[in-house]
């Protein structure tokens, strides 16, 4: 009693999963960072970074919105849709041209 065979569940495992993870980049502190207050770009600079997860790094695609001499402000989305934030080292990151395909 309670399950319905013919239709099954929509909710996996793996949607589970994802939802209670919410995996969230990890940002440089402040003093990495190196400014207390950092203005943000006039405009959004598309970019290729490297982000570190506590499980992995992996290369975005995402959006430069600050930076100083040595780490970048990016924006990125992941597949639950949600927009991320995080500073990276300056090195962890690369202009992409418009129409440029990630790597």
């Amino acid at each position: 009693m309670g399950m319905n065979r013919r239709y099954g569940s929509d909710v996996t495992d793996l949607a589970i999963y994802e939802v209670v993870l919410r995996p969230r980049p990890i940002s440089l502190t402040p003093d990495e960072i190196g400014a207390a207050d950092v203005p943000p770009a006039p405009s959004p600079v598309s970019v290729a970074a490297w982000v570190r997860f506590p499980e992995a790094s992996i290369e975005v695609p995402a959006r430069a919105i600050a930076w100083t001499d040595r780490a970048v402000q990016i924006e990125f989305e992941l597949r639950d849709g949600e927009t991320r934030r995080a500073w990276v080292w300056a090195s962890a990151v690369r202009r992409v041209e418009p129409g440029e395909r990630q790597r």
